[in-house]
């Protein structure tokens, strides 16, 4: 493919690569563990996005090459959440066939080394024999996919979305994936009337690793470290709102989407926003020029959200979003049965803090952090639990019965990203332990709303081979149920981590009467949260720019 794009034949080089990406769900990866999982994923990285740079190179649509994108990335989290996505349709029209789809499912979604050995075969026996079951099943449920999706009203079960589909995800907001190779760079732009793709000359591929080697360097060490990496990450957020955001928000204003552009207005827009590859740890929301007054900058423009793909936005949107109560008391709850159902107490909230953590570094500030929440949950009625002394095995369990849990903890992000972890304490109590990012991923919590994670790095993936899969703590998060996870992207400052908190859950509680629904009144709440802090500081963008959304 490469050779041939060099000689100009750009249509048999897409050909080619698309045929290539076709084939990435057809390595079947549901039976093996996530490590084999990751290896084998290592081995093909980049490949969607070249892809798209081709495609987008021989004339084809945005759309074309947001489907290559959306197939070739974030399979594992595609694996799972085909696992989990609501199917309580098939289980109503067609109760037989849908038994059969979740008794597969559920095998075939279990963990290969968990199943006892029960009928005294050797080791090794037992493992070809439950990796054997494993390729009956999967051949099964490609079966049963086939015959469910011959079903009137089912062709497009667990099918990656039509571009209408797609269109009707932007409703809230214009959803931008950038997308930077050696080949070109592009945004494409989702909006509710149209996908269209914008060339970016400016975004070159030499200069943007360069950029993301540099933002990977940041956070902690002296003050002397601190000060030059804070001049160097101005210039990087310089640089990506001038080669990257910016012309984005200025095409969409030229198609009609109104953003805000007082530094005073606050009903900014929503946007949200997907890096490909090394761009998948690029700080889109805070990019642009932050100094008193200038609206050239993303903060004064939009409220930012991320998401890995558009099918986690979709799985994310599959849940209902509603922390307080439906009805106000005017309302007469002897109107229906469904009305009684329907109705919500307060949500539940679950803190975990750890202030002293064995082996590293006191955290000062999660006292205060905490205490601040607990006073705005007592002036709001808000049911609030703090987990003493937390393990990784209390907190999981804990995590199933409330709609919020909040973190106040150290985060760590490793090379092998399921592997990155909040620290809390083991069962002894003396030493500490690790609540990982795999552990979570693996939790099906039903009252799920939002997961805070005031820890450092909690949004971050080191692996540059595994970006696409785009595999932290707050994905993880996500893949358990949570509607909506704030996270850090490199290590943060106490102080800034306490103020956010604290301003976010005043207005989160505060403002139940703004008319806005609950999605909006989160991520109104983040948003201004964070901008807050940037007003106070604006020269110090390693203070606030390290906070980011995903749902």
């Amino acid at each position: 493919a490469s050779l041939l794009y060099s000689a100009g034949n750009f249509g048999e080089s897409i050909s080619i690569l698309e045929d290539a990406v076709n084939l990435i769900p057809s390595v079947d990866l549901r039976f093996l563990k996530r490590d084999d999982q990751q290896h084998m994923l290592s081995k093909i990285s980049g490949l969607a996005s070249i892809a798209a740079s081709v495609a987008l190179q021989a004339g084809r649509s945005a759309y074309d090459g947001l489907k290559i994108l959306e197939l070739g990335r974030g399979i594992i989290m595609g694996i799972l959440i085909d696992s989990r996505s609501d199917v309580s349709d098939l289980k109503t029209d067609h109760p037989l066939t849908f038994a059969r789809f979740h008794r597969l499912r559920v095998e075939i979604d279990s963990p290969a080394d968990g199943i006892n050995n029960t009928s005294g075969e050797t080791p090794n026996k037992c493992q070809n024999s439950v990796i054997s079951r494993r390729w009956d099943a999967v051949n099964e449920m490609e079966e049963t996919l086939r015959y469910i999706r011959s079903l009137p009203g089912y062709a497009g079960f667990l099918l990656p979305p039509s571009q209408d589909a797609l269109m009707k995800m932007a409703t809230n907001g214009p959803i931008v994936v950038f997308n930077c190779t050696a080949y070109r760079s592009d945004a494409i732009i989702v909006t509710t009337s149209a996908i269209t793709s914008l060339h970016l000359q400016k975004l070159k591929y030499e200069e943007t690793s360069r950029r993301m080697k540099q933002l990977a360097s940041f956070g902690g060490g002296s003050l002397v470290k601190q000060g030059q990496d804070t001049k160097k990450l101005k210039g990087l957020l310089l640089w990506l709102w001038d080669v990257a955001v910016g012309p984005v928000i200025d095409h969409l204003q030229w198609e009609g989407t109104p953003f805000s552009e007082s530094v005073h207005d606050t009903n900014s827009r929503r946007i949200w926003w997907i890096g490909v590859g090394q761009l998948s740890m690029a700080p889109f929301h805070a990019a642009g020029d932050h100094s008193p007054g200038s609206t050239r900058n993303t903060l004064s423009r939009a409220i930012s959200t991320y998401i890995p793909t558009i099918k986690a936005l979709s799985y994310a949107r599959q849940s209902h979003l509603q922390l307080f109560d439906e009805y106000g008391a005017s309302f007469s709850l002897g109107r229906s049965k469904k009305a009684k159902i329907l109705q919500k107490r307060n949500p539940r909230l679950l803190l975990v803090p750890m202030p002293k953590t064995p082996g590293a570094a006191d955290l000062p500030g999660v006292g205060q952090e905490i205490q601040h929440i607990l006073d705005s949950t007592d002036k709001n009625s808000i049911e609030a639990t703090v987990v003493a002394n937390p393990t990784p095995a209390e907190v999981l369990e804990k995590v199933k019965h409330h709609d919020i849990v909040h973190f106040a903890c150290h985060g760590k992000s490793c090379m092998n990203p399921s592997d990155s972890h909040l620290a809390l304490f083991s069962q002894n109590g003396y030493n500490a332990d690790k609540l990982l990012a795999r552990d979570i991923s693996n939790l099906v919590a039903q009252n799920a709303q939002i997961a805070y994670l005031s820890a450092c790095s909690s949004a971050k993936n080191p692996s540059a081979g595994l970006a696409d899969e785009v595999i932290h703590l707050a994905s993880a998060f996500q893949l358990a149920g949570f509607t909506h996870t704030f996270a850090n992207m490199w290590e943060t400052n106490d102080n800034a981590a306490c103020e956010v908190a604290r301003d976010f859950y005043n207005m989160l509680f505060q403002n139940r009467e703004s008319g806005e629904d609950d999605h909006q009144r989160v991520s109104t709440a983040f948003y201004k949260a964070v901008k807050k802090v940037r007003d106070a500081k604006p020269g110090s963008p390693l203070l606030w720019a390290p906070f980011v959304h995903t749902g």
